[in-house]
C-alpha cells in the first residue's frame, strides 16, 4: 500500500494515550461483561499493530477496533483480526494482525471493544494513535561502561532509520540538522543534541562526571518526531591511586607572623602504572587555624601561602577528586619563633660625653625571656660594633640609659640576642653628634717650685668631627688647683686658645697641690675636655 504523505505535525505526539472506559458492556446490572483497558501499539516488522488488555469472566470471543480520523465522525478503518498474545481468554492481552487499513499519515482516535461467549459487548476502550513515520535506533553502543581516572568520557554511537507505520522499518536513514537529533540523559542531566549524518549515523561523547552507578538513556527528537533508544548497561566507576608530592614537608623555627608557601604536585596513576599530573584538581589545605581550596594547574602544580602562628601547626593537603583514591600529606610548621623587633628613640649626648638613649620592643605575647637588651656602638654605623652597656625591658619599653661614650658623634643600636622561641633582633641605627675634644700637653713646666714663683702650664686644644683632628681656636680653657689633703677644686685662672689651639697660663705656686686644665663646652656641639692631673710641690 502506498500512503499519502500528509504534512508531519510540528508538535511531538505520543503513540497511544490510553483513555480507557472501564464500565462493563453488559445488558443488566447483575451480569458481568468484558472490560477493555491498556490500549497500546506494537512496532512489528510489517507495520504498526494495536494491543489491548481485556478482562472477561465469560471469555473473549472477538475483538474489534474502529479507527477514526481526529477531525472525522466516520471510521476510517475497522480491524477485527486480533489474537491472544499473553494470558487467557478471561484475562489477557490481544494484538491485531496485519495492516491497520490506513492510507494517510495523521492522528486517529481508536476505540476497541470485546465480545464474550455470552454475547456481551464491552464499552469501548479509547486511545489516540499517532500514525506517521517515526525514528528507530539501531546498533546503539555506549563505550566504556566503567569510568576511571584514565577514561572519564563515554562515547555514544549508533544509527537512526525511519519506521513506516504501514510497512515497518524500511531502513531509510533519518538525518537531522544541527541542534536536533540524538541526546542522552542521566541522573537529571541532559547532554546537548547531536545531529545524525546523511546515513543516519550518530557519534558523540558525554562526560557524566563523578557518577558511581547510573544508566544513560538515549533519545531522539526533531520537529516531527520523538523516539527513545535502548539504555546503557549500568555505568560504574573505579578509583585509581593518587599521590601528592610536596616540594618540602615543613619548616622549623620560622618567625611568628611570617608566611610559608606549601607547594607541590598532584598525580594520578594510569592503568599501566605511569604517574601523570592531575590538572584542575581541587585540593583542600587546612589546619586548626583555617583552610582554603586550591586548584592545580595544567601540570598538576599547586601553591598556597599559609601564616606562621605562635604554635606548631600541621597543615593537611587533601585531594578528593573523582576516580582517584582520597589521599593527603602533611606540612608541619614546627617550633615557630616569635619575631622580636627593637626600636630606639633619638639619642642625645651631653657635654660630659654621656649618651642618653631609650627605646622599646615589640613581640607577640606579654613576656620576653631573658629581658636584657644590649646597647652597641660603632664609629661609622656599619662596622666595629661593640657592647657598651645593657638595659632591661620595662612595662613601657627599655629603661632609659645614661652611658659615658668614647665617641660623642658615634652610632648606636639595641641588640637582643634571642631566646628559645624568640628571634634575635637589632634596632635601627640611631646617631647623635657632638665634636669630640682633647687637650694635648696641659702639664706644669716644673713639679717642684719655690713658693711665690710661677710655673707655665701650656698645651693645645683640639676637636674632632667626622674627619681628622683640628685646632679649636678662640676657646677658653680653665686652670684648676686642688690643695693637697683637700677634695675641692679651685678655679685659679684661664687662658684663650690661639688660631692653632695653643694656650698658656702662668699661675703662682703658693702651696703644694694638684693642677689640671679643663675645657668646658660653652655650646651644644662640643664636649668637655680634661688635661692630666699633675702634682706640684711648693718648696
Amino acid at each position: 500500500m502506498i500512503l499519502k504523505n500528509a504534512a508531519r505535525a510540528a508538535a511531538i505526539s505520543t503513540a497511544i494515550l490510553a483513555g480507557m472506559v472501564t464500565a462493563p458492556g453488559q445488558a443488566s446490572a447483575d451480569t458481568t461483561g468484558p472490560v477493555v483497558s491498556g490500549i497500546g501499539r506494537v512496532q512489528t516488522d510489517t507495520g504498526l499493530e494495536l494491543t489491548a488488555h481485556i478482562d472477561a469472566p465469560a471469555g473473549v470471543t472477538s475483538v474489534t477496533a474502529t479507527i477514526t480520523a481526529q477531525t472525522a465522525s466516520v471510521p476510517k478503518s475497522t480491524v477485527t483480526d486480533f489474537h491472544l498474545i499473553s494470558g487467557t481468554a478471561t484475562s489477557g492481552t490481544w494484538q491485531s494482525s496485519g495492516s491497520l487499513g490506513l492510507d494517510v499519515y495523521a492522528s486517529y482516535r481508536v476505540a476497541i471493544t470485546a465480545q464474550d461467549s455470552e454475547g456481551t459487548v464491552s464499552l469501548p476502550g479509547r486511545g489516540l494513535l499517532a500514525y506517521r513515520p517515526s525514528p528507530v535506533f539501531h546498533d546503539t553502543a555506549y563505550e566504556p561502561t566503567t569510568l576511571s581516572f584514565e577514561h572519564q568520557d563515554i562515547n555514544v554511537h549508533g544509527r537512526v532509520t525511519e519506521y513506516d507505520p504501514a510497512a515497518g522499518d524500511i531502513g531509510t536513514p533519518w538525518p537531522t540538522p544541527a541542534g536536533l537529533g540524538v541526546f542522552v540523559t542521566w541522573d537529571g542531566h541532559t547532554s546537548p543534541r547531536y545531529a545524525t549524518a546523511a546515513d543516519g549515523t550518530f557519534a558523540f561523547t558525554v562526560h557524566p562526571g563523578a557518577v558511581q552507578n547510573t544508566t544513560l538513556h538515549v533519545s531522539f527528537v526533531d520537529s516531527t518526531a520523538y523516539a527513545e533508544g535502548p539504555d546503557s548497561e549500568p555505568i560504574t566507576s573505579v578509583d585509581s591511586p593518587a599521590r601528592i608530592t610536596l616540594d618540602r614537608t615543613g619548616s622549623t623555627g620560622a618567625p611568628v607572623g611570617s608566611t610559608q608557601v606549601i607547594s607541590g604536585t598532584a598525580e594520578g596513576q594510569q592503568e599501566d602504572g605511569t604517574w601523570v599530573p592531575v590538572a584542575n584538581a581541587k585540593l583542600l589545605v587546612q589546619a586548626d587555624v583555617g583552610g582554603a581550596w586550591v586548584t592545580t594547574d595544567a601540570t598538576g602544580r599547586f601553591s598556597h601561602t599559609v601564616p606562621v602562628t605562635n604554635d606548631t601547626t600541621i597543615w593537611t593537603v587533601s585531594e578528593m577528586r573523582p576516580f582517584l583514591t582520597p589521599t593527603s600529606v602533611s606540612y608541619t610548621v614546627a617550633n615557630p619563633v616569635a619575631k622580636v623587633s627593637l626600636y630606639a628613640n633619638k639619642p642625645t649626648v651631653d657635654a660630659y660625653s654621656r649618651l642618653h638613649i631609650s627605646g622599646y620592643p615589640t613581640f607577640p605575647g606579654d613576656w620576653l625571656p631573658s629581658g636584657r637588651v644590649y646597647i652597641q656602638q660603632s664609629n661609622d654605623g656599619h662596622t666595629g660594633w661593640t657592647n657598651i652597656g645593657s638595659t632591661t625591658i620595662g612595662s613601657g619599653g627599655f629603661a632609659a640609659s645614661v652611658l659615658t661614650v668614647t665617641n660623642p658623634h658615634g652610632y648606636w643600636r639595641y641588640y637582643y640576642p634571642g631566646a628559645p622561641g624568640f628571634t634575635a633582633a637589632y634596632s635601627p641605627v640611631v646617631h647623635a653628634f657632638r665634636y669630640q675634644t682633647a687637650i694635648s700637653g696641659g702639664k706644669p713646666s716644673h713639679t717642684r717650685v719655690t713658693k711665690r714663683h710661677t710655673v707655665t702650664i701650656s698645651g693645645t686644644l683640639k676637636q674632632n668631627g667626622y674627619g681628622s683632628w683640628t685646632p679649636l681656636p678662640k676657646a677658653t680653657v680653665q686652670i684648676f688647683f686642688r690643695p693637697s689633703g683637700s677634695s675641692t677644686w679651685h678655679l685659679i685662672t684661664s687662658a684663650r686658645t690661639s688660631s692653632t689651639g695653643y694656650f698658656a697660663a702662668h699661675p703662682t705656686i703658693t702651696r703644694t697641690g694638684t693642677w689640671r686644665v679643663v675645657y668646658k663646652a660653652p655650646d651644644q656641639v662640643h664636649v668637655n675636655a680634661y688635661g692630666p692631673m699633675v702634682k706640684v710641690t711648693a718648696i
